[in-house]
């Protein structure tokens, strides 16, 4: 049975890790690296799943109830920006010192990985320095802002963006009508997670008129709206950067060609008419520096700091 069979647009990840499975050459710690949303996490519980199932019979039943013993996710705590140096020493260290309960190893997951602190970070180095053998370290990090050490010390395992088709696939399987799936799809921007969020947003039609209303805002000459349009983020910040995106894009195309069939969303001709002409090569560079800013979105900086700079970017690109 192939256990990586739910991991849609992995194959180079799964197959990397179905072969150290198949062949027993399983590392003491591994990194799994890539953009939010796109299945690491349900890959590392696959894969801890069947290093702890090699040879305990009844680990599914306990997997199901999410209490199997030889199985820990260490995650940020609820209302934390960070995973603190307490979570890695009274809380990882202690479970990695317990030898194996029901099996013959026992697997850590640390999701957003990216959020330790640099105290915590360090203490996790002491872990992959000296890991006790039976234990095995999975990293899940959504971009490279780990310590080189802790890097040097994990087999890294990368995931890619999935592909519009793919998404559109996991959504259609949700029973998500086919129209929904494929705008879902698109705005998620190679993350299911995100397309999940756009398929299930109740106040999905508010999300909409806010996000023209502040491109039209902010494509104005008043640096003001810059302030206006980051509050008005709130709502949904990172919801509606990927609309912003995908909006800015369909502007841009149809600015140069005036060609409604290579938009991606409905209304973006509409809009693209509604205001000014901006040079492409000012929008192409403004949404680059987005495309990195909405990064931030998952590490501990504020969203309001966040959804600032994203509207100065904007602006800038209409006001050059």
């Amino acid at each position: 049975m192939d256990i990586f069979s739910s991991i849609v647009g992995q194959e180079r990840a799964s197959s990397l890790l179905q072969k150290s499975l198949e062949t027993g050459t399983i590392s003491h710690a591994y990194l799994f690296l890539g953009p939010a949303g796109v299945g690491k996490m349900s890959c590392a519980r696959a894969f801890a799943q069947a290093i702890i199932g090699r040879d305990d019979n009844d680990a599914m039943v306990f997997f199901r109830e999410k209490i199997h013993p030889d199985l820990l996710i260490l995650e940020k705590e609820e209302g934390r920006s960070v995973i603190s140096k307490e979570q890695i020493s009274q809380k990882l260290e202690p479970w990695l010192g317990l030898k194996p309960y029901r099996a013959s190893q026992r697997v850590a997951i640390i999701r957003d990985s990216q959020l330790m602190s640099n105290e915590a970070a360090n203490a996790l180095l002491k872990n992959l320095e000296e890991p006790p053998e039976y234990a095995v370290i999975i990293l899940i990090a959504d971009d490279q802002n780990i310590l080189e050490t802790i890097v040097s010390r994990c087999q890294l395992v990368r995931f890619n963006s999935l592909a519009d088709k793919d998404i559109e696939q996991i959504l259609r399987n949700r029973e998500v009508e086919p129209l929904k799936a494929a705008q879902a799809a698109s705005l998620g921007q190679g993350s299911v997670a995100t397309a999940i969020r756009f398929a299930q947003e109740k106040d999905y039609e508010k999300i909409w008129e806010t996000s023209r209303n502040i491109i039209t805002d902010l494509s104005g000459e008043e640096i003001v709206e810059v302030y206006k349009s980051a509050e008005r983020m709130e709502l949904a910040p990172e919801l509606i950067v990927n609309l912003l995106i995908s909006l800015l894009r369909d502007i841009n195309i149809y600015q140069q060609t005036r060609k409604e069939e290579l938009l991606v969303l409905p209304g973006s001709s509409e809009l693209a008419n509604s205001i000014r002409q901006v040079q492409p090569q000012h929008l192409t560079a403004a949404l680059d520096k987005i495309m990195n800013l909405k990064n931030y979105y998952r590490s501990n900086v504020n969203s309001l700091i966040i959804n600032v700079n994203i509207s100065y970017e904007i602006w800038q690109a209409f006001n050059s």
